[in-house]
């Protein structure tokens, strides 16, 4: 995305929905960059995200991982 500006539309747009939502960590680009995957419930299921979003940092491992330091 061109700016910082542009990245929080993707955060804000759901932010006015006042669904529940998380962001997890869910890789790294080729450049070393980490890019995250946001989850978004039902309305008032915040439990239901927090379990999705556990049972998605358990198979996906990315928990350990770090980006390389330049």
């Amino acid at each position: 995305m061109g700016s910082y500006i542009d990245w929080m539309r993707s955060c804000y747009f759901i932010t006015v929905t006042a669904l529940p939502a998380i962001s997890v960590p869910a890789g790294f680009t080729p450049e070393g960059l980490p890019v995250g995957l946001q989850i978004v419930g039902r309305h008032q299921d915040d439990w239901g995200v927090l379990q999705i979003a556990h049972a998605f940092e358990q198979v996906n491992g990315i928990d350990n991982r770090f980006p390389a330091i330049a």
